[in-house]
């Protein structure tokens, strides 16, 4: 009876696992169809992409966090700032509904393939939902939600490993494995956000509280500060970021992004835990950066004047920082799910020796590992649209109609792209933000 129930776990999770594999299949393609139209530009196009991903229920329910961050990236660089504060808003609900629910179910829900799970989000797309939301609201003119949502960044930043630690602990008072498995969190350099401060700084400047923004470009120094820690890191403080405290004289912000977030790649490492006379081998998500070609990005007006934009935050070296905090955990559920698939193969196995002789008890195991290895998948969602980096920098321009164009360099010089905007600034513009996108 008993084998007979280790006999159907395993066929359900090789039956889940390699459906799993069709369906994830089927996502990745969906989403890359999606960011080649995004990042030539063509936003409507990758806006019904992704519809029609979730309509043909490729984005399904387990991937509405996905879902939900994509349209917010995609309806922000359309100008729907309403429907895309709607969408990054829903992500975060599902987040942190997800995390709770997974708290409460404890080990029980890593049985499945990871890509069966539902995707709760990493700690960086969690924090720069924020950001476009933020900016999102300033475009609507609410400087106190969209300061809100500015401070937010840096405080999920700063409470990030507390957070996992406390899930890593939950998980591990829940596991009745018996095996000798690290349930712990890991840690991250980063605890702040240049943007964050940047941002704020503009809105405490906006709302007229000069002390605030003051105290907003302190911080913006020490988180600076703080990135540097990044061996890689050519974020370095300018003097022109403390021109936001001044909205009379400045009176239009021209934020840039540029390159993309880091790729996940499949990762097979063997762990140290010896079940069948070997570890097991399981498989886990890493990141892969993609650098970004651009090294200079200049703002021409109405071509009569010119400014060269400074790097404000490196969300794609956070991300690779703050995937640190995770990866323990992903480590951690995954060997449950190895040890749950050796025992069950190991079932198996004595059952089918037991019945038709040792030579068929050995072929068995060896089909059961295969079976076992195959189903055996990383889980590589992720954000397809965000952005590895921002650049930003103020100007004054007269009221009236202006021609904005963002042209993005290569280190040496040679334009890579060019976007213009067209935009109408009033006498009492006070930092209108202006943004632009080359996703290379």
């Amino acid at each position: 009876m008993v084998r007979g129930k280790i006999i159907g776990v395993f066929i359900f999770l090789v039956f889940t696992g390699l459906l799993a594999g069709c369906g994830s299949q089927k996502l990745v393609n969906g989403q890359k169809q999606m960011r080649m139209s995004f990042q030539s530009g063509d936003f409507e196009r990758a806006d019904f992409i992704a519809d029609s991903l979730k309509e043909n229920e490729i984005y399904d329910a387990k991937d509405r966090v996905l879902y939900a961050l994509e349209k917010g990236t995609i309806n922000y660089f359309k100008g729907d700032y309403e429907q895309s504060i709607e969408s990054f808003t829903n992500a975060e609900e599902y987040i942190d509904q997800l995390f709770a629910k997974s708290i409460k179910t404890g080990v029980g829900a890593f049985l499945s393939n990871d890509t069966q799970l539902n995707y709760d989000g990493e700690v960086y797309e969690d924090v720069y939902l924020n950001g476009f939301k933020s900016l999102g609201y300033l475009k609507m003119d609410n400087f106190e939600s969209a300061l809100v949502e500015a401070r937010r960044i840096a405080q999920k930043l700063s409470e990030a490993e507390q957070k996992y630690s406390e899930y890593a602990s939950a998980m591990a008072e829940s596991d009745t494995t018996e095996k000798e498995i690290k349930w712990e969190s890991g840690t991250s350099s980063i605890h702040d956000s240049p943007l964050s401060h940047y941002l704020a700084g503009a809105l405490y400047a906006k709302s007229g509280e000069k002390d605030g923004a003051r105290i907003e470009m302190n911080k913006l120094r020490r988180a600076i500060d703080n990135h540097q820690a990044m061996p890689d890191s050519k974020l370095r403080f300018d003097s022109t970021f403390t021109k936001v405290q001044d909205p009379d004289r400045y009176n239009t912000m021209l934020m840039a992004f540029c390159g993309n977030a880091p790729d996940k790649v499949d990762m097979i490492i063997n762990t140290d835990l010896n079940l069948d006379g070997r570890g097991v081998k399981i498989a886990i998500p890493r990141l892969k950066m993609r650098p970004s070609n651009v090294g200079i990005i200049e703002v021409a007006i109405n071509d009569t004047m010119s400014t060269e934009l400074k790097i404000i935050e490196e969300m794609d070296k956070v991300a690779r920082e703050t995937f640190k905090i995770k990866k323990p955990i992903i480590v951690a559920r995954a060997t449950i799910r190895g040890i749950l698939k050796s025992v069950a193969q190991e079932g198996i196995t004595d059952a089918i020796e037991d019945e038709y002789g040792s030579v068929a008890g050995d072929v068995a195991s060896f089909l059961g590992g295969r079976a076992r290895e195959a189903t055996e998948q990383a889980d590589l969602r992720g954000w397809q649209t965000m952005p590895g980096k921002v650049y930003t920098n103020v100007v004054k321009l007269p009221s009236g109609e202006h021609d904005v164009t963002f042209n993005y360099y290569s280190p040496a010089g040679e334009l890579l792209y060019s976007e213009t905007r067209i935009v109408e600034i009033s006498e009492q513009e006070r930092l209108e933000p202006i943004a632009s996108i080359y996703s290379n």
